[in-house]
């Protein structure tokens, strides 16, 4: 297999620095993920462990 060129390379960096951080990290939200305040959240899981 050939080396990739400095222009290919070049090219990936950006597209990948144009993906949103979970797709560039490899596991995309399909649901787009949320804008929920995260403490609140946290805070409901704990319940919701405590009331099991």
């Amino acid at each position: 297999m050939s080396e990739p060129t400095d222009d290919l390379r070049e090219r990936a960096r950006e597209h990948v620095r144009q993906l949103p951080a979970e797709t560039a990290l490899g596991n995309p939200d399909p649901a787009g993920g949320s804008m929920d305040d995260p403490k609140i959240l946290d805070e409901a899981a704990r319940e919701e462990g405590e009331q099991q």
